[in-house]
């Protein structure tokens, strides 16, 4: 054997999943960034570092994230549904004055023909009324004052 296969350094282990690496500053020691529990864990050879996640992320910020994702979610299925609901009623309210004015037209049309048939009615009345003393003048005229009527024509 090689005097190089007897001094080479066994293979590191392996990193745990999702783990950073970032190369060093020439000192040969790599910087591992990972998360554990709720926890970011910085290491450099044998020194480490832990940053709570609460320090990193404030906690005003997430309430913030929330209010955006409901304020996208509200804006994107709440506002057509709105729209939708809005129209459903626009269109009910339309169809109720259609029928309402539908209704008045034809009660209007009802009143005109009723008045109508009471005025012709009375004409009828008063058609009669005349015949009638037409007739009984007829009755009462002497017959010497018929006129004969010519045959030979």
């Amino acid at each position: 054997m090689s005097d190089a296969s007897r001094t080479a350094d066994p293979p590191a282990p392996p990193l745990p999943p999702g783990t950073i690496v970032f190369t060093g500053d020439g000192s040969g020691q790599n910087v591992q960034i990972n998360v554990k529990g709720g926890n970011i864990v910085l290491t450099q050879g044998t020194n480490t570092t832990t940053i709570p996640l609460n320090d990193v992320v404030p906690r005003g910020l997430v309430q913030m994230s929330w209010a955006v994702a409901a304020s996208v979610i509200a804006v994107f299925i709440g506002w057509p549904i709105a729209r939708a609901v809005a129209r459903y009623l626009d269109r009910r309210g339309r169809a109720v004055r259609a029928d309402n004015a539908l209704e008045a037209q034809l009660a209007q049309r009802f009143d005109a023909m009723e008045r109508n048939i009471d005025t012709v009615a009375v004409e009828m009345e008063r058609l009669s009324e005349a015949q009638r003393f037409t007739s009984k003048l007829l009755e009462q005229r002497p017959a010497a004052a018929a006129v004969p009527v010519d045959t030979n024509r």
